[in-house]
């Protein structure tokens, strides 16, 4: 880590920060961060560079690992446990994809400021460009994750639809959203240090509790209150607006419902609202907690 620090030498690229002159007012934190987006783009890099350090095939994992998962589910839901819904491997691909792009940024980010506590003393940087820079390198590992999932869908003859043409949109929403959440666990972990195991069993619990293994269509209709309690969790449940964005285009080849976007939309936006916000008030007290 401290070797790829060196590498891409952020106080060389970074604005230098002087001080203001009396009477004049900061800048919105937006703006800030914003001056600072070569900076994030180096820390990308810098992400991508340290996971796969002194690893043979280097960025090739991010393909080979979903393609031998897709490889895994090909072989179980055809022959060993058959599936009724057909392709049914690419079905359930097409939701952990966009689940796993969540849940690594997360898992990641949340530790990002704790992570470059060196710099943050060292440089007077937005502490923001860090759990960004991660949902940015998680970004380009599902960005790469959906070739082995094109050529699994070559493989099992899934009908390549002009609905595939909304994915670049469906990556920005989901983007927002995982930026927001990122943000807003990151400055938690700062204060409290059991956010980081907290998150790990509510992610183990949010994934059997979304869309991800299974249809909302599939539900049924039962009329006991913990199933209608169980709906109304994924009636309110973001990831149920969110997932349907990839699934739809790469499963059905229809694009998502227009409400279905609108609420995804609005879940994104409103996360990344929050997350800068709640960021940005707690960031000057993050180096008493460091």
């Amino acid at each position: 880590m401290i070797e790829a620090a060196q590498e891409t030498r952020p106080d060389a690229v970074a604005p230098q920060a002087q001080p203001l002159p009396q009477g004049t007012r900061r800048p919105p934190r937006i703006v800030e961060v914003w001056r600072f987006r070569q900076l994030v783009a180096l820390l990308v890099v810098r992400e991508l560079k340290v996971r796969y350090k002194r690893s043979v095939l280097g960025l090739l994992w991010t393909m080979l690992n979903p393609l031998l998962l897709m490889v895994v589910y090909a072989v179980v839901f055809t022959t060993i446990l058959p599936a009724a819904q057909p392709n049914f491997a690419v079905f359930l691909l097409a939701g952990l994809l966009p689940w796993l792009y969540f849940s690594t940024a997360l898992m990641q980010g949340l530790m990002s400021v704790l992570v470059n506590q060196e710099l943050v003393r060292k440089i007077r940087l937005p502490h923001a460009v860090f759990p960004l820079s991660v949902v940015g390198s998680n970004l380009v590992n599902f960005t790469l994750s959906l070739v082995p999932l094109f050529a699994m869908m070559a493989a099992l003859r899934q009908p390549f639809t002009p609905a595939l043409l909304f994915l670049p949109a469906a990556a920005v929403i989901l983007t927002l959203f995982c930026a927001g959440v990122t943000l807003l666990f990151a400055t938690a972990t700062v204060f409290f240090r059991d956010v980081r195991h907290l998150t790990e069993v509510l992610l183990q619990m949010l994934l059997y509790l979304s869309p991800v293994l299974y249809d909302l269509k599939q539900l049924g209709a039962h009329q006991s209150w913990w199933f209608q309690l169980f709906r109304l969790e994924l009636r309110v449940n973001p990831l149920s607006y969110l997932i349907p964005l990839v699934r739809d285009p790469v499963y059905y080849g229809r694009l998502p419902s227009v409400p279905t976007v609108a609420v995804a939309l609005l879940w994104a936006s409103g996360a990344l609202l929050v997350g800068f916000a709640v960021f940005t008030r707690l960031e000057p007290r993050h180096i008493h907690h460091l």
